[in-house]
């Protein structure tokens, strides 16, 4: 394959070409020094091109299948240069860095000729670079994620920096590191513009590499240290907490006063300590800067608390409106539960909707429901402070447990039905399934409850507040906690994936973070809602779905897979079936909406008289129910 891009000049108009075409045959210029790249499929030494992962005028990177029968290591990366006078330079980085270990670098395998370029065989690395999820969210990154980001790459030059002899890195910016779906960061070097760990030339092929550089690095006689190093990570940094590229230090220079804004004069959701941080790094003289990148990972964290330990505290969250609140399906799918306004529960029969009971105990409206794991027994949380629970089977009250200080807004049974946590104004209670208390979970600050998630296996209790957090609570550790920051609205609505390794939480902010519970990182944040994120389902195959429209992502990479539109009005509710082949969404115009996978519209029920604020799949898939504000549970068949 010929670009049309001539190595020489850098001119052309990058059209791909087949190999052996004298001219281009977009705009016809000369291929004769046009960029020569290979093709996907074609064999390199023991390697299969699988795809371009980018390319310069000097090189490219390919994704490639090793396809060597002894110690083969599946997919790598394959960095190549054109020039014959690079690779020896290919091969000092290769003996400088494949001795290297970190979990923020990638391995370097093999370096090899062939055909008259040279070979880098490192690790390839999944997900995306900082400047694709820059560029793909069209915000600035927020500074939580930014900070999680920096103490994994201030621990990586740290270590980098302390090698004998001295490894640096010298092209730091935001294409060079990459974002695994685990969201761990690896810095990488796809641009082909490395220095190297030796004192020669940089050669600048372009304005991406330059705003990141230090005066020091425009001497053609050496003269870098890690403090060059510490410069480009804060010029990536000021480019990723702003959207603006920062001024190079050669303008800088040509000024008394030094003509930058600090990040937190461009973007004011910058706190003062990440912007001064940012700013000391880039000082315009090394001597200014951090000595080292753990002094900078130090002011960069500031006054941040990651973790915090303590009981959980609030004060009240009340819902208004006269309709139904919670539905609810037991585990057999024979039977639907509904609550709200009237202070009843009341059950049907999904197969022609008789009504069936009843169930009065409450005496003010009834906010939420849940069906007990083996579908013995039905929990109802109300604004009368009280949780009742009821036999599904001949409908009588068990027990009411009392003892919240306010309304009870959300309830959880855990996995194995063993524990009932309930969310009442401040606090997370925690109860047998035969009411007896086993405890209470409080913040340590004033905040509200909102939503209740148990992971999995049980062990840990998601919880979202109004404090902008999201805390997981260990249970079988008596309630040490993890506490994840970074929203700027109330948390409504926390859910975990399948596996239980991954968790989502909407929030007022209009934003849907991805955590990795692994490590506790946040993996991505996802942008693009205009008003507020309210609810969010995780699909039976590791999809997320979640609404004001219906949106669509790839947890895998974070990608916004399809928008689904349809709805006249805000989206108040999603569900996927059990199968995860149809999603349900309900809202402010009054109809359910039911859609294929893939986005394609399967049909709308119409029906209700006011707002769509509940949807709910039968366990077996074959019935759907829905809640509105025009106080009705409406039950639609789906064979």
């Amino acid at each position: 394959m010929l670009i049309c891009q001539d190595q020489r000049s850098g001119y052309g108009c990058g059209a791909e070409n087949p190999d052996g075409t004298p001219n281009c045959l977009k705009c016809g210029m000369t291929l004769a020094f046009a960029v020569h790249l290979r093709d996907p499929g074609c064999q390199i030494g023991q390697y299969r091109v699988v795809r371009v992962i980018g390319y310069g005028t000097f090189g490219a990177v390919y994704e490639a299948t090793d396809l060597s029968t002894v110690g083969s290591v599946g997919q790598v990366a394959l960095k190549e240069t054109f020039e014959a006078t690079m690779i020896s330079r290919f091969q000092r980085e290769f003996t400088a860095l494949s001795g290297l270990r970190h979990p923020n670098l990638p391995r370097y395998y093999d370096m090899f000729e062939f055909e008259g370029s040279g070979y880098l065989v490192m690790e390839f690395i999944p997900g995306q670079s900082l400047d694709e999820i820059l560029n793909r969210q069209k915000t600035p990154l927020s500074e939580q994620l930014l900070v999680a980001y920096g103490e994994q790459l201030c621990d990586l030059l740290t270590y980098l920096h302390s090698q004998h002899p001295l490894v640096l890195h010298r092209d730091i910016k935001p294409a060079n590191i990459r974002v695994t779906p685990e969201g761990t960061v690896k810095l990488v070097d796809f641009g082909l513009f490395k220095q190297g760990i030796q004192r020669t030339r940089q050669t600048i092929h372009g304005l991406g590499t330059l705003e990141y550089m230090p005066l020091e690095q425009f001497d053609w006689s050496g003269g870098t240290d890690q403090r060059s190093d510490i410069y480009s990570l804060g010029a990536t940094f000021y480019h990723l907490l702003t959207r603006h590229y920062p001024i190079s230090s050669p303008k800088r220079m040509m000024k008394v006063k030094d003509p930058l804004h600090t990040p937190q004069r461009v973007n004011s959701h910058v706190s003062r300590h990440v912007s001064d941080a940012v700013m000391r790094a880039m000082s315009r003289l090394p001597q200014d800067r951090y000595p080292n990148a753990e002094a900078f990972k130090r002011d960069l964290q500031g006054t941040t608390q990651r973790y915090i330990r303590g009981a959980i505290i609030g004060r009240r969250l009340a819902a208004q409106g006269s309709f139904v609140y919670s539905v609810a399906w037991a585990p057999s799918g024979q039977i639907l539960a509904s609550a709200g306004e009237d202070r009843q529960i009341h059950m049907w029969r999904p197969s022609d909707g008789e009504h069936l009971a009843a169930l009065s105990g409450h005496s003010a409206k009834i906010l939420c429901l849940a069906w007990h794991p083996d579908g013995d027994l039905i929990a109802s949380g109300s604004a009368d402070r009280s949780v009742c629970l009821w036999h599904a089977a001949d409908h009588t009250l068990v027990t009411t447990i009392s003892g919240h200080r306010d309304a009870v807004t959300c309830l959880a049974w855990s996995p194995d039905g063993e524990t009932l946590a309930t969310g009442s104004g401040d606090t997370v209670h925690l109860w047998s399934a035969d009411g007896t208390p086993l405890g209470e979970i409080r913040a340590g600050e004033r905040t509200k409850v909102y939503g209740l998630a148990w992971r999995p296996d049980g062990q840990i209790l998601a919880v979202g507040y109004g404090d902008h957090t999201v805390r997981l609570w260990h249970v079988a550790e008596q309630f040490t906690s993890f506490t994840l920051p970074g929203h700027t609205g109330y948390v409504y609505s926390v859910a975990w994936s399948p596996d239980g390794q991954s968790l989502a939480s909407a929030s007022a902010d209009g934003t849907l973070r991805l955590w990795r519970l692994a490590n506790g990182r946040l993996v991505d944040e996802l942008r693009r809602y205009k008003n507020w994120a309210s609810k969010l389902a995780w699909s039976p195959s590791d999809g997320a779905a979640q609404g004001e429209t219906t949106w669509l992502w790839k947890v895998s990479d974070s990608s916004l897979c399809l928008i689904m539109s349809g709805h006249q009005n805000y989206v108040y509710s999603v569900a996927w079936s059990p199968d995860g082949q149809a999603l349900a969404s309900g809202g402010a115009d009054s109809t359910v909406r039911m859609w294929r996978g893939d986005g394609t519209p399967i049909c709308t029920l119409t029906g209700h008289a006011d707002w769509v604020y509940s949807v709910a799949w039968s366990p077996d898939g074959r019935a759907l129910a829905s809640a509105s504000l025009d106080e009705l549970v409406q039950l639609w068949t789906l064979e």
